[in-house]
């Protein structure tokens, strides 16, 4: 006889042989992933766990940066991305169902989206209760193509999976970022370690972050130094005009940056065709170093970023760490005090056409720029002291620090003045040398 409150004998080999399936699903999505599936355990079970890694200012705290656990996690579904980690989601809750629908229409509508494929066939492994590829197959037994694709799979995983329970702080930008004047209605931030870009959406109360999207960056990583070494540059740069002519080599569209810059040429760095584009073969899944140097995004990311951002005005920021700061702080958002003044005194002397001031500005013997390069900048400090250079308004739109061997401020500004009804778009590269700031470049933004 059957005890009143124990399930029937076949009741249980169910209930056994459905706890067998869950666990082998789950160990699959910790194989899959390989250390990112024991961060999401780990931080489903304790959610305050961890910081994220992320480089914050004194004014962020870990309460400015809550993590959601794999489980709670908001979700853009939209997006393949989205859908993917739907499917994650689903197993952390248990919905083994859910899951598998989700995967299956995601590879459906996605066939060349590698990482979606191999959670599929490794579902329909462990539904069908056999071992699945990566439990069957050891290191030793792939090649190695077989072991690099392997290897790429899992960082893919790694860092699109981590995007979602490591968030930037919130109510927070780059430390770049805080000079924007809301001119700028858009702003671009690379993080490299994190293989991800991030857009924010600029109005007078400041910089939000929009959206976030994964990209792969150059096969050999970062620091570009010279044309063809494999590697996506760091610095700040500008978005120049949308190429569409390029949709064939570069998918979806491509937005040419301003690589290399004129701090880059003052250092020696070379290169050419340094690009934010789209998958030239329409591929969803890429490893995070693929590209030959340039920042790539999925073919839908890419036609959506190209209609958000304005060429020639916004910024594009690239780091290997990116430094979130707090909106509004002012003591630490504050541009270099040293900078400021210089540039308020550049400012003063140029509306008053006082020449003998702003020649101190300049540095001698420069070669490149509308503006400040030597022979003419001569003349126009003559027409100055002739008071036949007159400026109706100088407006700086935005003023972004760098620093790597020395200080470096790109300031973009727009020039009025007194014949032309326009306004002119410039852009100066300012840097400091034992406490003193001059100009290296000051021209028209092409």
């Amino acid at each position: 006889m059957t005890a009143p409150n124990a399930a029937p004998r076949h009741a249980k080999g169910q209930a056994g042989r459905a706890g067998q399936r869950l666990l082998a699903w789950c160990s699959v999505a910790l194989l899959t992933l390989g250390a990112v599936g024991f961060v999401f355990a780990h931080m489903a079970r304790n959610p305050e766990a961890s910081t994220g890694g992320f480089i914050t200012g004194d004014a962020l705290t870990q309460a400015d940066n809550p993590h959601p656990s794999l489980k709670d996690a908001r979700l853009d579904v939209a997006t393949p991305e989205g859908q993917l980690i739907r499917a994650y989601q689903h197993l952390a809750r248990g919905e083994e169902g859910a899951a598998f629908a989700t995967v299956e229409s995601l590879v459906r509508a996605h066939p060349d989206f590698s990482l979606a494929q191999l959670l599929y066939a490794d579902l329909l492994q462990a539904r069908a209760g056999a071992p699945t590829p990566l439990m069957a197959a050891s290191d030793a037994s792939l090649s190695a193509e077989e072991a690099r694709s392997v290897a790429q799979l899992r960082a893919e995983a790694r860092l699109r999976l981590a995007a979602l329970v490591e968030r930037p702080p919130q109510n927070a930008l780059p430390r770049e970022f805080a000079s924007l004047s809301p001119a700028i209605k858009h702003a671009i931030a690379v993080d490299t370690s994190r293989a991800r870009l991030y857009v924010f959406e600029n109005s007078a109360s400041g910089p939000k972050l929009l959206r976030d999207l994964y990209v792969s960056i150059g096969k050999l990583g970062t620091g570009k130094q010279v044309e063809g070494d494999m590697r996506t540059p760091l610095g700040i740069y500008h978005v120049g005009l949308r190429r569409d002519d390029a949709v064939d080599r570069y998918g979806a569209a491509a937005l040419p940056l301003n690589y290399p810059n004129e701090y880059d040429r003052q250092v020696g760095r070379s290169g050419s065709n340094i690009w934010i584009h789209g998958n030239s073969d329409g591929r969803f899944s890429r490893g995070p170093l693929a590209s030959d140097g340039c920042v790539v995004l999925a073919f839908e990311d890419m036609q959506a970023l190209a209609r958000l951002v304005e060429p020639r005005e916004t910024p594009v920021l690239i780091q290997e760490h990116l430094h979130w700061i707090k909106h509004g702080v002012p003591d630490v958002a504050a541009l270099d005090g040293g900078f400021e003044r210089a540039y308020q005194r550049w400012e003063r002397a140029r509306l008053t056409q006082d020449a003998q001031t702003v020649a101190t500005f300049y540095e001698p013997g420069l070669e490149r720029g509308s503006d400040s390069e030597a022979e003419r900048l001569a003349r126009n400090l003559e027409r100055m002291n002739r008071h036949e250079w007159p400026v109706r308004s100088l407006q700086r739109i935005s003023a972004l620090p760098w620093t790597e061997k020395q200080k470096v401020v790109i300031v973009t500004y727009l020039e009025a003045d007194e014949k032309e009804g326009h306004a002119k778009l410039k852009r100066q590269y300012w840097r400091e040398h034992d406490g003193r700031w001059t100009i290296m470049f000051d021209g028209l933004v092409g």
